[in-house]
């Protein structure tokens, strides 16, 4: 007892320090330079012109800011990005930084009070627009991107975006793509989402990659857990980038190690990131939070009405769940939920059960359609005449059978299932899995990560640098479109006329003809007869006819058809005229055609 006193007190400080830096991370290394933004072009000068690689970072929380430099090294990312342009200055490689909000509601000192989702969101844009500019001035660059923690939620959001073709940038505009504890991690994926088995990235889009080859392999010890960032950006894979994207993530690091069945984790997470957390004002704080917890349940009723729920009478609804309650939770806590047609659907699902209750007493039940039919009648008679040809219609209709039993059922069956689901949230030895995780989150750019013993950082700056080097000498030549191919000597026999033979010793030398004077084309004979020799005989012609032009039979076939169709014509004329002289026949003698006469009409 005494034991379980003592440890429960460090789980309660372990689980609130865990959550907070789940997503957003801790201010390290140098502060962000609050002055006026520099400009994608200012990087651009600095890397002297269009590099063949540029680099845009998206810092992590506190180290950045709406205002903050794009061409000056600052914050974790330039242990990175720094060196990469020392190593490769010039027009090989350019960088520049990512200004955004970088903020968690203001409970980390040095970030601003944006909440998370405003600040991930305002950060996808700022990432869009200069990828945009970039590849917009400069058509042959290629982009790398990197993001850490929060900034890794950001690029990889953009990421899929490029990799499933809902962008503007098309995936091979993109070389490299590499995230540092990335809260949209799929549970238990390798270091390249999609391809659990590869130890070394793709090369860049039009490259030999061979400066990758010379690349140490990327460590294969994925974390088992997953990123703790909303449901919906969980990438399993990043389409068209895959293999060219990769995810770093420390066991331990709760932004990407996240227990894999905890729902209402990312529930917490997701409401936590929508509100204002300033430590000095908790009345704020809290109502903020009380406010997001409404708005999830509110739009978790809807979900579960609109989808889940069947029936349209209070005695015959029945659940049946879709999805578990619990990522029902984990999804509305999203505020990028859109919920208002679904919550139109429920109310008018919970409106007719409620209406069929009252027509139960004499015996009827209406079908939602039919009640939105008479709702959205654009006058009161038009209503009155749906109403009343739809009770004509129940009555018509058999009673549903009565579920009430099935939908209490149903009803604990979901609530058992959303305890056990998330049991694993109350036992201590999980947390204490994480009770070092704050330290975890900052030792992508200091702990070893490799089998040598360097950080993740350098793997990734090693990796960026034979990118870079690939794409200034290793490109792919491109073919150029509708270029003539050079006029060479005659062809061999798989190609064509043979070429000369060398002189003998007999044989005095050819005459070659004057490359600038085309050949007469009437004096082949002759041509050949020199070619061959003086006292050659001539030879006949035998390749005549393969030096004819090719017949035409477009005419020949044209005519066979025009006679064709002459010939029909003229039979139908024919057969025409003879029916009508029948007839006259007929009518001027008044008489049937005597039998064994040639038969003229039908």
């Amino acid at each position: 007892m005494s034991c379980a006193r003592a440890v429960l007190p460090r789980v309660v400080s372990v689980v609130i320090g865990a959550v907070t830096a789940a997503v957003a991370t801790l201010t390290f290394g140098p502060p962000s330079i609050a002055r006026a933004q520099d400009g994608v072009e200012v990087a651009l000068a600095e890397a002297g012109g269009c590099p063949g690689l540029f680099v845009l970072g998206v810092q992590g929380t506190g180290q950045s800011t709406p205002n903050s430099p794009v061409a000056a090294d600052a914050g974790l990312l330039s242990l990175v990005l720094g060196p990469l342009t020392e190593m490769l200055s010039g027009p090989t490689v350019g960088r520049a930084y990512v200004p955004y909000l970088a903020g968690f509601g203001g409970a980390l000192p040095g970030a601003t009070s944006a909440p998370y989702s405003v600040s991930a969101e305002e950060g996808l844009g700022r990432l869009r627009d200069m990828a945009a500019e970039v590849t917009d001035h400069c058509p042959r660059s290629q982009l790398g991107l990197i993001g850490y923690s929060q900034g890794a939620h950001v690029v990889s959001m953009f990421a899929r975006e490029v990799g499933t073709g809902q962008s503007v940038i098309s995936a091979d505009r993109i070389a490299a793509v590499a995230l540092l504890a990335d809260p949209t991690r799929a549970p238990g994926a390798g270091v390249f989402p999609g391809l659990p088995d590869t130890a070394r990235p793709e090369p860049a889009p039009g490259t030999t990659g061979a400066e990758l080859g010379a690349l140490q392999e990327f460590p294969q010890h994925p974390a088992p857990g997953g990123g703790i960032g909303p449901l919906r950006d969980i990438a399993p894979d990043f389409g068209e980038l895959t293999g060219r994207v990769a995810s770093m993530c420390l066991p331990g690091d709760l932004a990407c190690d996240a227990p894999t069945d905890a729902p209402l984790l990312h529930m917490v997470v997701n409401i936590l990131g929508q509100a204002e957390l300033i430590p000095s004002d908790p009345v704020t704080a809290l109502s903020s939070i009380a406010d997001g917890f409404s708005a999830t349940l509110g739009r978790t009723a809807t979900a579960v009405v609109t989808h889940d729920l069947r029936g349209y009478s209070l005695g015959t609804l029945r659940l049946t769940p879709e999805k578990p309650l619990g990522v029902r939770l984990a999804e509305a806590a999203d505020p990028r939920s859109v919920s208002e047609p679904q919550a139109r659907e429920a109310l008018l699902k919970l409106g007719t059960s409620a209406l069929n209750t009252l027509l139960a007493i004499i015996g009827i039940a209406l079908e939602p359609a039919e009640v939105a039919a008479v709702a959205t009648a654009p006058d009161p008679l038009s209503g009155l005449d749906r109403a009343t040809t739809a009770l004509i219609d129940a009555v018509r209709r058999p009673l549903p059978r009565r579920t009430v039993f099935n939908l209490v059922t149903k009803t604990f069956d979901a609530l058992g299932q959303l305890s056990a689901e998330n049991a694993e949230l109350l036992d201590p030895v999980l947390w204490l899995r994480y009770a070092d995780t704050v330290r975890k989150h900052g030792d992508y750019f200091h702990a070893g990560y490799t089998a040598d013993g360097r950080p993740a950082t350098d793997l990734v700056l090693q990796w960026f640098a034979a990118v870079a080097e690939d794409l200034a000498t290793n490109r792919i030549p491109e073919p150029a479109p509708g270029r003539a191919a050079p006029a060479g000597p005659a062809l061999d026999e798989s190609g064509g006329a043979p070429a000369p033979r060398p002189p003998g010793p007999q044989q005095p030398a050819p005459r070659l003809p004057v490359p600038q004077q085309p050949p007469p084309p009437v004096v082949q004979p002759e041509i050949r007869n020199v070619a061959v020799g003086a006292g050659a005989q001539p030879q006949p012609r035998a390749d005549a006819a393969a030096q004819r032009p090719p017949y035409d039979f477009g005419p020949y076939l044209l005519g066979l058809v025009l006679l064709g169709a002459l010939s029909a014509g003229a039979c139908s004329a024919i057969r025409i005229a003879h029916r009508w002289h029948g007839l006259r026949q007929v009518t001027a003698t008044g008489r049937p055609r005597p039998p064994g006469s040639p038969r003229h009409s039908r």
